[in-house]
């Protein structure tokens, strides 16, 4: 599960990361508590011209031929994305990348929900392996009408962060981002990327609870807490 992360590496410096090129409709900012339903910076292939482009896109898949955003997943199962409906045209030939600096994940123990922050070991920005599909039918006077919009894979969790949550996204290496997005992978080899280009070492520690409403969004988001909670 993947349904809140943090960004604020300059664009700039994602896209030297992939070669992309960045679209000019997209006004960056830092964030520290990303939520779904809001324009996030995505890398693909543009179907038009080939070239790799970072730009907005909207956070919750919404398939071509949807008229609503009911249907409208944040994550999709890696496993098994390829083999379904709604997913597998989207895994086969329009996959994409979100760039991130950390997600934010909820540990429960019990009756407690406690956030932990969550990044690759190296502390450097990378790209969550993506998949996405143009709002087509949307009325038109919803935000995403016409727009790319994204669903975030993700996969079995490593050793080191599995005591937190079941799953965690497909976080992948600087070459396996740039391979994600090759359009002449077919659908076992874009597997194999998910299955071996991945980050496989992780670092993590407790945030404040305050990180559940989208409204808190600072730096200090990100600020370890003690075991009881306060700042160490």
């Amino acid at each position: 599960m993947c349904g809140r992360y943090g960004r604020y590496t300059a664009v700039e410096d994602s896209a030297r990361v992939i070669g992309a090129t960045v679209s000019p409709r997209f006004e960056d900012s830092a964030s520290y508590n990303r939520p779904p339903g809001t324009f996030q910076l995505v890398g693909l292939i543009n179907p038009d011209d080939g070239a790799t482009t970072l730009g907005p896109a909207w956070w919750g898949f919404v398939p071509n031929w949807a008229s609503d955003t009911r249907l409208a997943p944040i994550n999709a199962r890696s496993e098994t994305a390829a083999d379904k409906r709604l997913f597998a045209r989207a895994f086969a030939q329009q996959r994409c990348l979100v760039a991130a600096d950390y997600w934010i994940e909820w540990q429960r123990t019990g009756q407690a929900k406690q956030p932990y922050a969550i990044r690759p070991a190296d502390a450097q920005p990378f790209f969550f392996a993506g998949i996405w599909s143009k709002a087509a039918r949307l009325p038109s006077d919803h935000a995403a009408a016409g727009q790319v919009t994204f669903a975030i894979l993700t996969g079995v969790p490593t050793a080191d962060i599995e005591h937190i949550h079941s799953r965690q996204p497909q976080a992948l290496t600087p070459a396996g981002a740039r391979h994600w997005l090759d359009p002449d992978l077919d659908i076992e080899q874009a597997r194999q990327v998910l299955d071996h280009e991945r980050h496989n070492r992780y670092e993590s520690w407790p945030i404040d609870t305050r990180v559940g409403s989208p409204s808190n969004d600072g730096p200090e988001i990100m600020a370890r807490m003690a075991a009881n909670g306060a700042q160490p």
